[in-house]
Parts: structure tokens; sequence; C-alpha cells
């Protein structure tokens, strides 16, 4: 897939219309049987009808960033709206704009071999390696003709048209830009996507979690999942009709080589708006296609676009406690308003199912969860996700879980998050797995600090929150509930101990099996936190965790055997006083120990494992499998946690924004939960 390089073009800053000279000799003259026809000499000056309506033309041009974000990045559901130009763009029933001087200051630039304009037709024709330059806008191709009186520009062979940084090619351009009509043939483009950032909201009161490096079966922590940098795409027509975009025969890839290790593809994309904030995207037959040879149907042929992330459509998991073992989710959308989205995942319980005598008859063997997601003018966000792990609502109270937060920024960059939480699935170490029946409060989020040049992170937290779950303080063991105090401190660095060279970015070498070069390194973290909770029985606990660690990464990746091993270690003290009436926030491990592994086998395949052990008493209380398939440009992945009883199975695409759904197990880390 080719990701347009592109020669720049220096013009003079004073001119309006260049002419090149093809020899010495050549000469350039109006001909006497012609006598109302124009031909541009250097230096001349555009009739002022073509430099307005060129320029209205550059003007009103869609953004190749838009159009590439549109049919690249929607194609895989980004989130974002359309990007609007510097003027509002005409409606199809707009009547023609009128033909205006240009605004003062403003120079457009012409260089072409041989330029003429019709004065009866109106007609402008700029031949030979033409370039149109007017503020960061410029067009390109072998020969562009400009109709004044229809307003309509068709530009041949070559054809480039960049605005800033952002470029798209093809061979032929038709565009009328009076009815805002027109099409790019064997159009191509590329773009620099940056950073997106996800809507959702159901993370922990207590995200306060320290910013240690790790090495893990699931990935690192600076992982960069849901970030969309770069993707290209390749379309055999492109119509645009409005705001109403449609690409025939379009391919999108996220690989800068030729052939591509991954395509999306589908024959024909026509996105529609909706809102100011919404797109629908159509799709005919998508499908995500492998090395140029298998691929698979993607389980989707519309997708409505807002500024929501999106899950992936489709997920294979395995949660033993709830579900009896693996099932299969399929994610639709039901609601999508600017502000608001719904979004609905049946759940076929596939091992229930075989172990049951009803077979797949009954409705036990179905699940459903349902995502409520909000984004709000002020900032704050809404979030609520409730899981059914049956459809037999006689027993409601066994099969829902329930969680619901709102999150306000506050103070300028603080956050106040409120939530309330109904059987909240806690695992809290070597007591394994706690049932919260309810939790409401709010929790007071600081940013992330940096002291001074001390490289040191900083962050705190204040949270009060009425807590209902099983309490142990006495008997005989009750479900009782209590106002709980909590404030948590953290601080983390990171010392660099060694760093490696990363093999060249090319396509046998760094990025041969990573989306990124591997650079080989060697870490120390060490990280002090401090909790302290106090309910309203008048108990108390307070810890003070501390941990150090090395983590590591040996090799390149990029050849066949033992060319990389990802490992970590790490272990963490806590001195507690006093003890928490519940069991689920109570300090399980004050002494812990964790080790993880990730090897390279062969080729592509990687072996992953990470285990926690409890030196209190020497029980392995945490433990995670993973088998991966990894490329440059997309991993398969099955991972499985014993202890748990929770695994999956995943297709992951580099830099795409498909993420899979949150689990339904909140953890204890350092006696806060941790929800995602």
């Amino acid at each position: 897939m080719d990701l347009l390089p592109l020669p720049s073009t220096q013009l003079p800053p004073s001119t309006y219309a260049e002419v090149r000279q093809a020899s010495s000799n050549q000469t350039l003259s109006s001909p006497p049987t012609l006598p109302n026809r124009i031909a541009a000499r250097l230096p001349a000056e555009l009739p002022i009808e073509v430099r307005s309506q060129l320029q209205l033309f550059l003007e009103t041009f869609p953004d190749p960033d838009a159009i590439a974000q549109q049919f690249a990045t929607k194609l895989i559901a980004q989130a974002g709206a359309i990007k609007p130009n510097s003027l509002p763009k005409p409606k199809p029933n707009d009547k023609p704009r009128p033909i205006l001087p240009p605004p003062v200051g403003e120079k457009l630039n012409v260089v072409s071999d041989r330029q003429e304009y019709d004065i009866n037709t109106q007609v402008f024709v700029a031949e030979g390696n033409a370039v149109i330059n007017y503020k960061k806008s410029e067009l390109k191709a072998d020969r562009v003709q400009l109709n004044t009186k229809t307003q309509e520009v068709v530009a041949e062979g070559n054809v480039f048209f960049t605005r800033g940084d952002q470029k798209i090619r093809g061979t032929k351009l038709t565009y009328n830009y009076g009815n805002v009509k027109g099409e790019l043939l064997n159009a191509s483009g590329s773009v620099d996507l940056g950073k997106l950032t996800s809507s959702e909201v159901s993370r922990s009161p207590a995200e306060i979690a320290t910013n240690s490096i790790t090495i893990s079966p699931i990935g690192s922590g600076n992982t960069s999942e849901g970030q969309v940098r770069r993707v290209g795409f390749i379309a055999e027509r492109l119509i645009l009709d409005g705001e109403t975009w449609t690409a025939d025969n379009l391919r999108v890839t996220n690989d800068p080589f030729t052939p591509p290790e991954l395509e999306l593809t589908t024959s024909k994309a026509t996105l529609t708006p909706i809102s100011p904030t919404q797109n629908r995207l159509d799709l005919e037959s998508p499908r995500i296609v492998f090395d140029q040879g298998f691929s698979l149907p993607l389980p989707v042929n519309s997708i409505t676009l807002d500024r929501f992330q999106r899950f992936a459509p489709a997920l294979v998991g395995f949660d033993r406690l709830d579900r009896d073992g693996v099932f299969y989710q399929q994610s639709f959308d039901v609601v999508t308003q600017p502000n608001l989205s719904f979004q609905l995942s049946p759940q076929l319980l596939l091992q229930r199912a075989f172990s049951s005598q009803n077979g797949f008859s009954g409705f036990d063997i179905l699940g459903i969860v349902a995502t409520l997601n909000g984004a709000f003018d002020d900032g704050s966000t809404l979030s609520a996700r409730a899981s059914f792990s049956g459809l037999d609502f006689t027993k409601i109270d066994s099969l829902l879980r329930f969680n619901a937060s709102y999150q306000l920024p506050v103070f300028g960059n603080h956050t106040l998050l409120s939530q309330y939480a109904f059987r909240d699935r806690v695992f809290n170490g070597s007591l394994g797995f706690q049932d919260v029946n309810n939790i409401l409060g709010t929790t007071l989020l600081s940013p992330n600090y940096v002291l001074g040049d001390s490289q040191i992170s900083f962050n705190y937290q204040a949270a009060v929150q009425l807590v209902g779950a099983v309490r142990d303080d006495i008997q005989p063991n009750t479900v009782g509930s209590l106002i709980r105090l909590q404030g948590a401190v953290s601080l983390s660095r990171a010392f660099p101990l060694l760093r490696g060279e990363p093999l060249p970015a090319e396509k046998e070498t760094g990025l041969r099996f990573s989306p990124q070069p591997v650079v080989p390194k060697l870490d120390a973290f060490v990280s002090a936190q401090g909790v302290n909770s106090l309910y309203s029985n008048g108990a108390n606990q307070a810890v003070l965790y501390g941990t150090v660690g090395l983590a590591a990464e040996v090799g390149h990746f990029a050849k066949d055997f033992l060319d990389y091993t990802g490992l970590t270690l790490s272990y963490t003290q806590a001195f507690a006083s006093g003890k928490s009436p519940f069991l689920f926030d109570r300090v399980a491990d004050t002494r812990s120990l964790t080790a993880g592994i990730v090897q390279q086998i062969y080729g592509p395949f990687r072996l992953g494992l990470q285990q926690s052990w409890s030196l209190d008493s020497g029980n392995l209380f945490d433990s995670v499998y993973s088998l991966e398939y990894a490329r440059r440009t997309y991993s398969v992945l099955v991972r499985y946690n014993p202890n748990q009883g929770l695994g999956e199975f995943l297709i992951r695409i580099s830099d795409f924004n498909w993420t899979r759904p949150p689990s339904n197990v909140t953890t204890i880390q350092n006696g806060i939960e941790q929800r995602n």
C-alpha cells in the first residue's frame, strides 16, 4: 500500500501565475485566429474570475484528513466527527457562489508549462506539471481545467491534493464546488491520526495504581491499545455528494509496506452524516484479509460513528464462575444519539448449553450485556453496564451485575467520580472472590504529578462510600452496610539501567513481528503507597505498601528462534495496622512476589506466563497463561487465568480502535478496587 511520498514544490510568493519555459527558444503568444483567448506569459496575473474560482475550489474541497478519517478509520469504528474546513461547505441546492476579489494578503500561485484562458467559454487550462497553491492547500496534476461558468474543476494525471501534512492522490479528479459533487478515480491516501481518547468512564474510584513498568502476557503497562497512528487506504472510485461519501472497492491497511499483511476490504462503503457529531457507515461484504490470502467476514454491515469508543464486534470468552465456561458474544448499537450511546451484546453460553439437560432450548444458555455511555459538552461523562449471566429473570438477584459511574472535571485538572455497583465481583488475592452487594460513593481523583526534576510520580485520592458486603466482625458472618472513608497517596519512580539499540524500522528487521522496533532494556522500579480506610463502626485499616522490581526485554523479535524474552520480577511488602470489617478490601497478602515471562518460541509465536505468590502462606494465588501469534499489524491471543476462571480469544489489530469489553471482575490492588 503506497503511503504517498510526495515531493514539495517551492513557489514564488509574489506571483499569481507562472509558465515554465520548455526551452530557450520557446515563445508563448495568443494565436491570431483566436483573439478572445488569453495565453498567460511569464510573469502574468491571472484574470480575477479565474483566481477567485480557484481559491473557492481549494477552500471548499474536503480535507484529505477528513476523507482518510471517514473511510480509513471509520471502517474500523474510530470515534470522532468530520473535521470542518475553514469555510462552511455549500449545500447541493445552494446557488453558485459569486465571483469575489481575492482576499488581501492571500496569494494564489499557479505554475505550469502552458496556461490558457478562453474568455468566451470561461475555461482556464494549465497543462504540464501544473501546481496550484493557495494558503495551505496545493493541487498537482498533469493537466488542470477550470470552468468558471459551471464551477467545475477537472484534474487529470498524477493528481495530488495536499493541505498541510495531509495528502490524497488519484488519476482523475472531477469536482463541482458549486454543488459540492465530484469523484476521484483510483484514490489513495494516508493520514497520521494521533491518539484517540476513550470515552469510557467505568474505571475504579481508586485508579491510583503505581506507574511501574511491567511486562506480562497481557501486554506492557505502557500499552497504546486504542491508539490510532497511521493508516492508508485505496479506493477504485471515491464519490463526493455533498456530505455523503461513497467508496467503491475500498481497501484499508495499517501496514506501511507492500504487499500489506493485513487489510480491511469492502466492495462499497457509504458514509452518511446523521448529526453534527454522528455518521453512519454502511458496508457491503466487509472482510479482514490476512497476508493476501486467508480472510474473515466482519459480523457488521452498518456502524454508527460518534464520539464513543467501540468494542470489538465479536468475542469468544471463558467465565467459569458466572457463565459455566466458554461463551460467544456479539455487539450491536441500539441507540446512537450525539451525546448518548447504548449497545447490547447478546451472549450464547456454549459450555452451559452442552452440559445442560435442555441443550440449546433454555433461557439459561443466553446472556446479555447492556452498555450505556454519555459524553456531554461540560466535559462530564456517564457510563453504565449491566451484565446478565442468564435470562431466567426469576433468579435476577443471582444473575445480574451492574455498575454505573458519572465523571465530572473539577478544580481544573481533578476528577470527581460518582459510582454505584450492584453485586460487584471482587478478586482479592489469597482471599479469592468476594461479592460486594452494593457500593455507592464519590471519589476525588488527582492527576499524575511529577515532582520537580526528580522523575518521581505522585498522585492521590479521597473517597466516601456506603458499602454493603459480607462482614466477619460480627457473628454469624452476614451482609452489613457501613460508611467507608478512604484516602490514598502514591509515589513511584522508574530507573533505566541498560538500553540497547533497536533494529531499523524495516519490513524484515525491526518491524518483522512487532508494530514498533523492540528496544532491549533493563529497568528497575520502586513505589510506595499509603492507604487509610475508616469505617462507621469505628474500625480502621491503615497500610503502607512498598514495591521494588525489575523489568527487562531481551532480543529484537526479528529472528526465527528465541529472539525475544520479556521478564518482570517484583516484591511487595505491606505494613498494616487495624483490620477491615469486610473481606473484599482486607489486606490479604502482606508479602507477595510476582514473576512473569514472555518468550518467543518460533517465528511470531510467543508463550507467556505470569504468577503471583503469597509469601505469608506460600500459596500461588493468581496466574495467567497466554499463547500469542504476533505480527506487525495484528496478533491473535489466547489467554487463561485458572485462579479466576477467566479466559478469552482475541484478534488484536495494531493501531486500530477496537477494544475488548471490560471484565466482570474487579481486582483489589493494595487494598483498593481497580475496576476496568
